[in-house]
Formats: structure tokens, sequence, C-alpha cells
């Protein structure tokens, strides 16, 4: 049966810290449940049953994740990879739900090796729990995401499977500070806090729709000759190649917002070629395509005043 989730909507994650009844967590708004299933090759979340069960009976969506231990290991990411299949169907987190694979330091799983070794087994993972029929995911902070991991590739195989977690400090937190959303391509569940609504679990909330159908199947990639979208903040782009020439200092920045990180300030002068442009929030603004199908942002234009020419 397919299920939805509409996008901004929030979410929790669990694991064997967190209680078997989770609605208290949605009746405070909850409409999804990510349940930790699985770790490594021996264990097994004792509580995992009886918190999917409480997620579905109070009308959640319910996905899974498995806590990586196989490091840039190949050979063990594929036995960790049927190792989550195999506990999440156990506990009723049935094939067309999302399944994760949650990379971190610690543990036993050691990040600090080559980031295209340990991208490469990530993918290996996630290429056994696609085949099994689960929508994958994959988790960690956004810190190690960005230097440890290549997610173009793994975006490359798995479109908008990015769960990212990003907070600024611990402490209860209601609702999400979108300033502080890291820069990213393909984050479709964006973790937020660690206290969400002051009840020791996490908070989530989904920057695209989810949707789980019982099927053997992943999302399907959209195509980049696409003359329009809606990126993760809600703002529309349009595809346009060409050239713009600053007559100012302007900052390159990681995302398409005033807060977003700087990579670099380019001076007057500056020949950017870029292939989109949006406008929003009182500005326009272009995309440059950079190396390893990463893009830096910067405005062209502030209301209708232009901060260099076109060609």
């Amino acid at each position: 049966m397919t299920k939805k989730v509409e996008k901004r909507s929030y979410g929790v994650d669990v694991s064997s810290f967190q209680g078997t009844d989770l609605s208290s967590m949605a009746r405070s708004g909850a409409k999804f449940a990510i349940v930790k299933t699985s770790e490594g090759l021996d264990y097994k979340n004792p509580k995992a049953q009886a918190q999917v069960e409480s997620a579905k009976a109070n009308n959640m969506m319910v996905s899974g994740y498995h806590y990586a231990r196989f490091s840039n290991n190949t050979n063990v990411a594929v036995q960790e990879g049927n190792y989550a299949v195999s506990s999440a169907k156990q506990v009723g987190i049935e094939p067309g739900s999302y399944l994760a694979c949650d990379y971190e330091q610690g543990s036993g799983n050691e990040t600090g090796g080559n980031r295209e070794d340990n991208t490469t087994a990530i993918l290996k993972f996630l290429e056994v729990i696609v085949s099994a029929g689960y929508r994958p995911l994959l988790y960690s902070g956004a810190a190690l995401m960005k230097n440890k991991i290549n997610t173009a590739r793994i975006l490359e195989k798995c479109p908008n499977c990015l769960w990212v977690a990003a907070y600024p400090y611990k402490g209860a937190t209601n609702t999400p500070n979108f300033n502080y959303f890291p820069s990213m391509e393909g984050v479709i569940i964006w973790q937020f806090t660690d206290n969400w609504r002051g009840m020791d679990v996490d908070g989530n909330i989904n920057l695209l729709e989810l949707e789980t159908n019982g099927s053997a199947s992943q999302p399907a990639k959209v195509p980049v000759e696409s003359t329009s979208w809606i990126d993760n903040f809600g703002d529309k782009w349009g595809k346009e190649d060409s050239t713009f020439i600053t007559d100012r200092p302007i900052n390159l920045r990681k995302g398409a917002k005033l807060t977003s990180d700087i990579i670099t300030t380019l001076p007057a002068g500056s020949v950017i070629k870029y292939d989109a442009y949006s406008r929003h929030d009182g500005y326009v603004w272009i995309r440059q395509p950079r190396a390893n199908n990463q893009y830096g942002y910067l405005v062209c234009r502030q209301g209708n005043t232009p901060w260099g020419t076109f060609k």
C-alpha cells in the first residue's frame, strides 16, 4: 500500500535508547519514524519490532536504519547490507520502505580512510538494499559527508537519498532553523536536533515528499534536461546556459542563500559560466558548475539592479 508524507513534515529516529511507545511523538506532530534495526553483523535492536508496531499504530510512515561498521571494506559492506535487509524484514519493515545506511565515526566504524574507498563501500551496501526492494538513504553528519564521502557518486546512483545531521547546539528544539541548513545537493531529510520538543529523541524534517509503496523500486532520477525545478528550500530554478561578468566583488557560496558558506570572493571582472538561475528573497542567483558535480552560487542582481553584465 502506498503511503506518502508531504514535504516539510516532522519525523523522529529511534533506537534502543528510546521507549517502545511512540504515541507521544505522533501526538507532537511526527509523521514518520526511522527505527534502528541493526548494527554491524551481530546486533539487532531488541525494541525495533515494538517501535515499528507502535509507529504503524499511530499512522506514522515507518523506515529503518542500520549502523555501519564496514568502514571502507566492500566485502563486509555487502555482508552488512544483507544483514540489514533480513533484520528489517524480521521487524516488519517491508520492501518498498526506506532503509538507511548510518555511516559515522565510532562504535567500530572507521571513516578516516580514503574518501573514494569509503564511498565505494557505501555504494556496495546501498546496492544490496536496493536489490532487495528497499529505498536507499545515507545518513551522516554534514562535515563527514562533505569531507569523507563523495556524495556526487552516491547521488548518481541513488538520487535525493541524503539524510544529513546538522545542528548548532544541544538542547530542546521545536522547529528547524533553516539559516543553519547545510548547503548540500540531494538532501531528502534533515536531522536538525537531538532533542525534539524536549523528548530526548532526534528531530527530523523531510525536504522532499516521502513515499513508500511496498514495491521493489527506488526514487526516480530527475532528468538533468528539466527546464525548471524546485530546490530543497522551495525556490524555483530555471535552466539557462550563459555567461556573467561581475562588476564588483561578489561572494561565491555553497548555496543560494546569504547564510550559505562562502567558497571564495570573486573579484570584479570575473567571468562566470552558469547553467541555471533563480529569483528569490529579493535577489537573482545563478549557479556555476564546478568540479566533481558540485556547484557554486552567486548573486547577479539585487532587485532589478544587475551586479555585472551578461553575454
